[in-house]
């Protein structure tokens, strides 16, 4: 893997790696001098909503330690320039929150990214946010509550409990999510884990029988699950206020995905483990089937 280095407004190809980051041992941690500028971007090389939602907390966990700083989000210009991304997934996690202070455009200097990180090999199921953290000189104290977090406008929410009492009333309801990724070992489809995803998904949509929201990559009457008491396709209700409704659930049920990911923090939520060991993107709420 390429260890990339993004300095005035530029990528630049570093080295050739094994594993990102540095190990604890080394004692490499971010410049002194960088902190005392007090002006950070939170910057990933990554970009599902779910790369960038496990490092949702971070603007709010800088302006803890920092409350002077001001903590900026790549725009959508500034990650096509870099990336020639097309999507807005930063802008679906971070609109509205009240810790950034802007989207920015470009930035000038060094950025620290997701990749300037502190591993331990004796533990690899640590967060990225947590891992990042260290190398920004942060203690565990600093980050304990470092789970995903959504800060939705008084609009999403109007529309997310309207949608919600048109479909279920006051009941409890469910979320599904059957993604792209189902079936699949690191990218990789194979029968065996579309069996497990089946299973254990399955198993706890039957024990919890209430009307489900859902997003399926087919028709839901083409998956596995056409036996659940549906509610409403989310496909055309807009990403954010599909959130707002995963984060009112009284339970998500998906394979491992970045929208669950975001709502950890709200909802009870399962996922059908899909990457051994989880890593840097283990989430400690979530229950791993």
């Amino acid at each position: 893997m390429i260890f990339w280095r993004i300095f005035n407004n530029g990528l630049y190809n570093v080295d050739e790696v094994n594993k990102l980051g540095f190990e604890k041992s080394e004692g490499l941690v971010i410049p002194d001098d960088y902190l005392k500028k007090q002006n950070f971007l939170v910057m990933r090389t990554a970009h599902g909503i779910g790369d960038w939602g496990i490092l949702s907390a971070m603007p709010r966990l800088i302006k803890e330690k920092y409350p002077n700083s001001k903590v900026y989000v790549p725009s959508k210009k500034l990650l096509q320039k870099l990336f020639n991304l097309q999507h807005d997934n930063a802008n679906h996690v971070f609109f509205n929150n009240p810790y950034v202070n802007d989207f920015v455009d470009s930035m000038d200097g060094e950025v620290f990214h997701d990749h300037y990180r502190i591993y331990d090999k004796e533990n690899t199921d640590v967060p990225l946010i947590k891992q990042m953290l260290k190398f920004w000189q942060f203690s565990e104290n600093e980050y304990k509550d470092y789970l995903p977090e959504i800060y939705w406008t008084d609009e999403e929410k109007e529309l997310g409990n309207k949608i919600i009492r048109k479909y279920v009333g006051d009941k409890d309801f469910g979320c599904l999510l059957m993604s792209d990724r189902f079936g699949t070992q690191r990218g990789k489809h194979d029968g065996e884990s579309y069996d497990k995803d089946v299973k254990v998904m399955s198993d706890v949509l039957q024990k919890n029988n209430i009307p489900y929201f859902y997003w399926t990559n087919k028709p839901i009457n083409k998956t596995p699950f056409n036996f659940i008491n549906t509610a409403l396709d989310l496909r055309n209700v807009n990403i954010r206020v599909q959130l707002f409704i995963k984060a009112k659930a009284k339970l998500n049920v998906s394979n491992q995905c970045g929208m669950s990911h975001l709502v950890a923090r709200y909802s009870k939520c399962f996922e059908s483990q899909r990457q051994y060991p989880i890593e840097h993107n283990y989430i400690s709420k979530i229950n791993y089937l």
